[in-house]
């Protein structure tokens, strides 16, 4: 899966797609990979790949707030802090996701990785994004085996999208209407080919809240990225078009 999605950046100087990656036992593995906007001061989408063995949860968290090395940092806001207009530092990757090692989770404190979230939406645990954040979590650490769990979070900017957030620089940042998620959990033979596939995605408007459930397709229409694009459309159609009942 070393190609998230269908999306050249070519010919958009104010969009880049990054990887990140990490050692673990001798080997490099990948983070997670975000298509990240200079304009909204944020990433579109993050993507990353979950399985209890080869991802294992070794640490605890431990915070490390940073630029990305790998972008310009006048294209990143800086959030040694949180923002300014009541809003918190919200990981589109949350640290509890990747806790293989301290430097992979580390990555996920870095400022591409931020959009801001009013503390309603981000805060505390009874909150329909953090028990979504944690479902997927803990499907990520049942999945083991040939299983891979593939995420996708992304930030949508719709119509009317504030700007009422502030860096600590006091640099305007846009503010998200609506954040979302696709997963897919992908099964594989002894060869490494892809032979099944489920899929989910869930969408949250930033005020009110209110999980939807939806499917890939419907979120690849509302959001114009084609994601999972390296599974085969045999196994690919049913998985996106069918919103899973994974819980």
């Amino acid at each position: 899966m070393s190609k998230w999605q269908r999306y050249n950046v070519s010919g958009n100087s104010n969009q880049k797609v990054v990887t990140h990656t990490f050692m673990y036992n001798g080997k490099q593995y990948r983070n997670y990979t975000i298509l990240y906007d200079k304009t909204k001061k944020a990433a579109l989408w993050a993507a990353f790949p979950m399985h209890a063995t080869a991802y294992p949860w070794n640490v605890t968290r431990g915070d490390s707030w940073q630029y990305d090395p790998a972008l310009d940092q006048s294209w990143q806001p800086k959030l040694t802090s949180s923002y300014g207009g009541g809003y918190t530092r919200g990981h589109q990757v949350a640290s509890n996701d990747r806790r293989t090692t301290i430097y992979q989770m580390y990555q996920t404190d870095y400022f591409s990785n931020m959009t801001p979230q009013s503390d309603a939406f981000n805060a505390g645990s009874s909150t329909d994004w953090d028990e979504l954040e944690e479902s997927i979590q803990n499907l990520g650490k049942a999945t083991t085996g040939r299983d891979t769990l593939y995420v996708v979070t992304g930030a949508i900017f719709g119509s009317g999208y504030k700007t009422d957030a502030t860096d600590n620089n006091g640099v305007a940042c846009p503010v998200p209407t609506d954040y979302y998620k696709c997963i897919m959990k992908v099964s594989f033979d002894a060869s490494g080919k892809p032979v099944s596939a489920t899929g989910a995605a869930f969408l949250l408007n930033h005020e009110d809240m209110i999980r939807q459930d939806k499917t890939i397709d419907q979120m690849e229409t509302l959001t114009g990225f084609e994601f999972f694009a390296n599974i085969p459309t045999s196994i690919q159609d049913t998985a996106e078009g069918t919103n899973h009942s994974f819980f």
